[in-house]
């Protein structure tokens, strides 16, 4: 019996039904498939060893999907086999009819349709979008091996028919953003565009969650086609955990749509997305792009008009190993310089590092800044690397006319429309930059790779024209931003004007900015996003956090430094921070600047606490005890004597503590200071000691004081931070809850999670969830408390926080102890008696062995 009777019939149906233009006979099928024409006849006639009307099954599903089909239509007869493939048609003619309600494809990088073999990863595109087959498509590939062109090339073949069928078709590229843009902060201007663009009313409000879940929902709500380009920035580097998005808001939304998804999803990327690993049981399908083939990258080159022999090809196209930017650069050379002829290629071999695949395309771009040395075209070059980022020409030539520098400014300041766009035409006829109708304006950017190698080069070879050039734009971006910056989109200027001042070697100049501007003259981040000011510190730093570059003044590198600990302490980051929090104290100690190294000090410990080290953080008050005493002063000795109270209600003395809260309270609660403050003070260590003991009463007011003094912008809360005003949400929201305010106190509760998540203060959010799990344990909602638990769970194993880690396993306890499940109880206590280092914190002793005996009467009940 024949696995695909009448097999020949079938196919010339469907070339005659034109269901896809690109193939219309057996010779066009074969060439898609790769291979010969006689093997798509040997299965309809068959040979002596294998029967005819058969697809080999390696061949079976990519030719379906040429043709939008499942592979076990073949198998049908003829007569129900034609009544699919009309129906198809008839379908496709409806699409084309239609057409989508709403489109943006503007943000997608422009590249040539012009491309090269890809026919099975198109039939694939195709068949996942007709037949609705996945959720989501990632195509996965190294830097310039095309996926962008793939996906745009797929979308200009369904343009024709009204992308078949989308009633949204929306793009956004993540790799437009700059060389050292914040991931994070760039995912989150998508999440919020993408919001307004899908109709949502208040697109800038909400946790990253709460966000990611609107947006899905929007994009759920109609067949939506979605493409997000170049995804790399977002996820974490090759190492163990290689691929996980770092936004939270984009991963919650990419799992969302690999879950359940009305339309497709396709997402351009250089490492495989490991968030959706989960989801690769049909959900998600997986497209590896490689490199171009011998023939495919022959064809690329001839089709750029070169010339020469096969030898002479084969060994040009063997040379960068079928890397189609690198191939595509090499004929855009050859064709200005050498007439097209493939065989002088070589006469660049001296630059060839042929071990690595960047080095190609590196060689070549050396080649053509060689090239066009001393004219407009090498001046925009240099200034799109020197600007290191997609940009506007009516921004390129105001920043031109400002400024007047040889190899950058000077050729451009006087041009005529007409020779900018002549020179532009010249460098994307060469494929060096893409350049895109936005509104009456133009976008001017090159390829990733391209802008890497052009600010390599321009560095190594002219590094006093990258310092001019970077001096420019520090001074330009500056004069850009505002006054008084209060969210992420005013601060974004003073971030970039940070990284090109140090980039000209302007460090003091670049310091001065980010201390004073952005920091306000506090070593922790009052406002924006922990993300981007990383990105920020990081150009300061030649090698660890411990290690600034040598042309900072001594004092600015330590403030730098403890900058960065506070950084990565915010971020999570525990066993980084460490010793930068280290050197940063110990260099203020020795230098006698008393007042910087107990300010230090403060956070530091903390961070100490919360890593399980509550030993570790009395001996650094006991350190500092002598340099807290010679500030001379008040409010500082208050703070120290407030964070030594903490430590030790925390140990379980609680007579001690009592003892140095009330003598700190005497200070903090004055209505001005006797003393300079010039750093936070705390007020949620002595509330949560007088709820831990009871004073409920005494708690409330202590908390209605500290929000007083927010509203009245007293000395107290001049300094401020996100992580306090958060705590102080959650201690007052838990003194509702006793007090019997349980509507209030979840709102508070929720607020200061909110708070936490949209800050990334990944130190602090699992106490958030771990208190707010405690409410919904009272409240027996121990489905949320479980999710609250479980999230809260997995941040503080990430991050180290071993105290919130203990925590969540004492609460997993209580939350056993509600659904009576012994074992569990058991497991969950064994758990935080086994975690290292907590043996030290004694301040939950009392609920420990109330969940003992409470234990053993579940288990005499259960006896019974």
């Amino acid at each position: 019996m024949h696995t695909h009777p009448q097999l020949a019939k079938k196919l010339f149906f469907l070339y005659g039904a034109l269901i896809n233009p690109d193939i219309t006979c057996h010779a066009q099928l074969a060439r898609c498939l790769g291979i010969t024409k006689q093997g798509v006849s040997k299965w309809i006639n068959g040979t002596d060893t294998s029967p005819g009307n058969k697809i080999p099954r390696t061949q079976l599903q990519k030719v379906a999907d040429f043709f939008y089909l499942e592979p076990i239509t073949f198998t049908l007869p003829f007569e129900e086999f034609e009544e699919i493939v009309l129906r198809l048609i008839e379908k496709l003619a409806v699409d084309k009819i239609s057409r989508p309600e709403k489109l943006s494809l503007s943000q997608l990088p422009v590249t040539d349709l012009d491309i090269v073999g890809r026919q099975e990863e198109l039939g694939l595109l195709n068949g996942a979008w007709e037949r609705s087959k996945f959720n989501l498509v990632q195509i996965v590939a190294f830097g310039g091996v095309g996926k962008s062109s793939l996906v745009n090339k797929w979308l200009s073949s369904i343009s024709g028919g009204n992308y078949q069928g989308a009633k949204k078709v929306y793009a956004w590229s993540f790799t437009w953003q700059g060389s050292e843009s914040d991931e994070n902060s760039s995912g989150d201007f998508f999440i919020e565009h993408a919001l307004e663009w899908f109709g949502d009313e208040s697109p800038d409000e909400g946790t990253p969650w709460s966000k990611a879940t609107r947006l899905a929902n929007l994009i759920r709500a109609s067949k939506t086609l979605l493409i997000l380009d170049g995804l790399e920035p977002l996820l974490t580097a090759p190492r163990s955990n290689s691929g996980e998005i770092q936004n939270p808001a984009v991963a919650s939304l990419i799992k969302e749509l690999a879950a359940e998804n009305n339309g497709l999803c396709v997402i351009t990327t250089r490492l495989r997305i490991a968030d959706i690993a989960s989801f690769e049981d049909k959900r998600v399908k997986t497209i590896e792009l490689k490199n171009l083939d011998q023939i495919e990258s022959r064809k690329l080159l001839k089709n750029m008009g070169i010339h020469g022999t096969n030898t002479e090809f084969e060994n040009a196209t063997t040379e960068y190993s079928g890397h189609p930017l690198s191939l595509s650069l090499l004929g855009g050379y050859l064709s200005v310089v050498h007439d097209g002829e493939v065989g002088k290629f070589r006469e660049l071999t001296s630059l060839f590092e042929t071990e690595n695949l960047d080095s190609h395309a590196g060689s070549i771009v050396n080649a053509y800044l060689r090239l066009f040395r001393g004219s407009p075209e090498l001046a925009i070059l240099n200034m799109l690397g020197i600007v290191d980022r997609q940009i506007l020409l009516s921004e390129l030539k105001n920043l031109c006319s400002r400024h007047s520098v040889e190899n950058l400014t000077f050729e451009l300041n006087e041009f005529s429309h007409s020779r900018w766009k002549y020179a532009l035409h010249s460098l994307e006829k060469c494929k060096l930059v893409s350049i895109e109708k936005f509104g009456d304006d133009h976008s001017v950017d090159c390829h990733p790779l391209v802008r890497d190698y052009l600010i390599y080069q321009l560095k190594k070879d002219d590094p006093e024209l990258w310092k001019i050039g970077n001096r420019m734009m520090f001074e330009y971006l500056q004069a850009q931003a505002t006054e008084k910056p209060d969210n992420l989109v005013d601060l974004e200027p003073l971030f970039r004007a940070v990284i090109h001042g140090t980039r000209a070697g302007m460090y003091e100049e670049a310091f001065q900015i980010y201390f004073e501007r952005i920091k306000l003259g506090f070593s922790m981040l009052p406002r924006g996003s922990h993300y981007l000011d990383q990105a920020c510190l990081r150009s300061f730093f030649a090698e660890e956090w411990t290690t600034p570059v040598k042309r900072l003044q001594d004092k600015s590198k330590f403030h730098l430094i403890m900058s960065a600990a506070t950084n990565l302490m915010s971020l999570g980051q525990i066993e980084k921070a460490m010793e930068p929090w280290r050197v940063s104290i110990d260099w203020f100690v020795t230098q006698e600047l008393w007042t910087e190294a107990a300010s230090a000090a403060g956070p530091y410990a903390s961070m100490l606490i919360s890593a399980g080290k509550l030993d570790d953080a009395k001996k650094l008050h006991l350190e500092l005890k002598e340099c807290v005493e010679k500030t001379e002063n008040e409010v500082l000795l208050a703070l120290s004597q407030c964070f030594r109270a903490y430590t030790y209600h925390l140990s379980g003395l609680l007579e001690e503590a009592e003892k140095l809260f009330d003598s700190s309270e005497k200070v903090l609660k004055a209505s001005q200071p006797n003393s300079n403050v010039c750093f936070p003070t705390v007020s949620s260590f002595y509330i949560k000691f007088l709820l831990d003991t009871g004073q409920v009463e005494k708690a409330w007011e202590r908390s209605r004081l500290t929000f007083q003094w927010r509203e009245n912008k007293s000395w107290q809360v001049e300094f401020d931070t996100t992580s306090l005003y958060g705590s102080d949400l959650l201690f007052h929201g838990l003194i509702c809850q006793e007090r019997g305010d349980s509507k209030t106190a979840e709102k508070l509760l929720d607020q200061q999670v909110n708070l936490f998540r949209e800050a990334n203060e990944w130190l602090y959010l699992p106490t958030g969830l771990n208190y707010r799990a405690k409410y919904f344990i009272q409240c027996d909602r121990l489905i949320d408390a479980a999710r609250d638990l479980k999230e809260s769970l997995s941040i503080s194993m990430r991050t180290g926080a071993k105290l919130e880690q203990w925590e969540t396993y004492l609460n997993y306890a209580h939350l056993h102890l509600k659904r009576r499940k012994p074992r569990l109880v058991r497991r969950y206590l064994n758990k935080a008696a086994r975690l290292d280092g907590m043996s030290s914190y004694k301040f939950r002793d009392h609920e420990i062995d109330e969940l003992e005996v409470q234990l053993k009467l579940l288990k005499r009940e259960e006896k019974t």
